[in-house]
C-alpha cells in the first residue's frame, strides 16, 4: 500500500470517528431529555403519593424497575449489570432530589 493509500484511508478512518462520536453525541442528548421527563414523572408520582399519604421511597417498586431494566437487557443484547447499576443510580438521584424538594 502506498503511503498516498494509506493518508486516504486514516484520513476516511477520521470522518468515520468524527461521524460516529457526532451520533454519540446526538443520542447523549436524547438519553438526557428522557432523563429530565422521567424526573417530571417522578415528581407527579410524588405528589399523588403524598396525596395518598404514602412514602416517597417504595421499595417493591424500585425492585420491580431494576428488574425491568435487567429484562430489557436481555432482549437488546446489553450487559444485565451495566443496566441494573444505570437503574439504580437513576432511581438513587430521583430519590434524593424527591427528599430535597
Amino acid at each position: 500500500m502506498s503511503s498516498k493509500e494509506e493518508k486516504k484511508d486514516k484520513q476516511e478512518a477520521e470522518e468515520r470517528l468524527k461521524e460516529a462520536r457526532r451520533r454519540i453525541d446526538e443520542i447523549d442528548d436524547v438519553i438526557a431529555d428522557l432523563l429530565y421527563k422521567r424526573m417530571q414523572c417522578a415528581r407527579q408520582a410524588k405528589a399523588a403519593k403524598s396525596l395518598m399519604n404514602r412514602k416517597v421511597v417504595d421499595e417493591r417498586r424500585e425492585e420491580e424497575v431494576v428488574k425491568k431494566w435487567r429484562a430489557r437487557a436481555r432482549r437488546g443484547s446489553l450487559s444485565e449489570e451495566m443496566l441494573e447499576k444505570l437503574a439504580e443510580l437513576i432511581i438513587k438521584y430521583t430519590l434524593k432530589t424527591e427528599m430535597e424538594e
